[in-house]
């Protein structure tokens, strides 16, 4: 059976984007408090954290925020020299870059269950309204054929 609306198991509206905002502050926050402890290492790992609880929650589009948000904020603050945008080392170019690829094949991993999840559900649905619907007709005919 072909389901088209598997899409829509988000829901709509801007509920997902004011989260991914205050995900990404409630991460930057972690981050921050942290920093002195960490100081350059895992600069984006509750960033992507949050990424990941975002796309379970509520979809691909709000999480693909949160990623363009995280990136320059977890580059600015959290990569040496820290507070400033000077180019990074390779290996800072690497970092990012692995947790960028990270992020997205997570979101894409999250986004494709969530939706087999959601046609499972719709599946179920529609199998339930034709039983239903047989039930009553099987009804309907027998008390026809027997109108004692």
């Amino acid at each position: 059976m072909k389901i088209n609306n598997a899409k829509r198991w988000a829901k709509p509206g801007l509920e997902g984007y004011f989260a991914a905002f205050c995900g990404v502050f409630i991460a930057f926050a972690i981050r921050y408090t942290l920093h002195p402890f960490l100081q350059g290492n895992l600069p984006m790992t509750f960033f992507i954290l949050n990424t990941i609880l975002i796309a379970l929650f509520y979809g691909y589009l709000p999480s693909f925020l949160t990623i363009a948000i995280s990136i320059p904020l977890a580059f600015f603050f959290f990569v040496p020299p820290f507070d400033s945008f000077d180019m990074p080392t390779p290996q800072d170019s690497f970092v990012f870059a692995s947790y960028i690829l990270i992020a997205f094949i997570a979101v894409g991993v999250i986004e494709w269950l969530q939706r087999e999840r959601y046609k499972a559900i719709l599946v179920i649905r529609v199998s339930n309204s034709n039983f239903q619907m047989l039930s009553q007709a099987s009804a309907h005919l027998k008390k026809e054929r027997n109108p004692t």
